[in-house]
């Protein structure tokens, strides 16, 4: 019998220990996911047999893996924080603070988080432990705002098990419409924002770790975030982003979205455009802005936070 791909969920659970897979409950399933992947990244050794061009069995060096996947942007339909961001912004450097997430720099321990992920797959299962992220915010006018999350983590097999039957969310995804957005008390128009994480993740070499792996887990060892914005070109009169690009000009940045019951906000105290072009939408002249976060206070840590809330 063949297995049928749409069939896949996706299971994630918050280690207890870092690096040590985590046993997955039917809990650990419920998130609204999409183009779901687990993929395994093994390099394997070539060997050169002796007296023909023939080869020896070759041989597995490290194992690592990857894990792609998109969630819609979506509260716990209540005003508080919702599972999704509770489970991969942890593994992401992201620490919760009443509800407000931000940024540390910090290996896994009591704030900064390792998780286990499975993809079940129609009967059978891939995982991986030890992981760590980044994400991407994607938001475009009329749509579902989405985030893409790309975890690299050890691979830690592939087997046969029935699928999980979790309570999936019913909280409705937020739209990209009448959203709340200042950038240096403006508000221009716009058709697409992104934000990036900008996560450097690496995975840890341990030659004694005892799955035979070859690896420790995953690490965040540093983070830029960047996004672009495409906002309808002004008059300088109006607003001078020219100008401000030139001179470095750090500005306050502000883009929330909601519905009846959730509030989700983005927040960068210290905004600034590092790539300006112009563009054409249709006829329509726009800038086409690239922009870094920068820390607000000397200690950073500060350049981006999301918070979760009733509107």
């Amino acid at each position: 019998m063949p297995l049928l791909r749409k069939k896949t969920l996706l299971a994630a659970k918050i280690e207890a220990t870092s690096g040590t897979l985590e046993t997955f409950t039917n809990a650990e399933a419920a998130f609204n996911v999409f183009d779901l992947e687990i993929q395994p990244t093994i390099t394997f050794t070539p060997r050169q047999g002796n007296g023909s061009f023939s080869q020896m069995p070759a041989i597995a060096e490290t194992y690592g893996a990857t894990c792609t996947f998109k969630t819609e942007l979506y509260g716990d339909g209540a005003g508080g924080v919702p599972g999704w961001a509770s489970t991969f912004l942890p593994a992401c450097g992201y620490v919760n603070t009443t509800g407000t997430f931000a940024p540390v720099s910090d290996d896994a321990g009591s704030n900064v988080k390792t998780i286990s992920l499975a993809a079940y797959t129609d009967g059978v299962r891939k995982q991986m432990r030890a992981c760590a992220g980044t994400w991407k915010l994607v938001a475009e006018s009329g749509k579902l705002a989405a985030i893409e999350w790309t975890f690299t983590g050890v691979w830690a097999g592939f087997d046969d098990e029935a699928m999980l039957t979790p309570t999936y969310p019913t909280a409705l995804p937020l739209r990209v419409a009448n959203a709340t957005f200042t950038l240096d008390s403006a508000s221009p128009c716009f058709q697409t924002l992104e934000i990036d994480a900008g996560n450097e993740v690496m995975l840890r070499p341990c030659a004694t770790n005892s799955d035979a792996s070859g690896l420790a887990g995953a690490i965040i060892t540093g983070r830029q975030v960047v996004g672009t914005i495409d906002p309808e070109t002004v008059l300088v009169a109006t607003k001078d982003w020219w100008g401000d690009w030139l001179i470095s000009d750090e500005k306050a940045f502000s883009f929330a979205l909601e519905n009846a019951t959730d509030k989700i906000t983005f927040a960068m105290p210290k905004w600034q455009a590092t790539n300006m072009q112009h563009g054409d939408r249709e006829g329509v002249l726009i800038d086409t802005i690239t922009y870094q976060a920068n820390r607000s206070a000397a200690a950073g840590d500060d350049e981006l936070t999301i918070t979760f809330a009733a509107p």
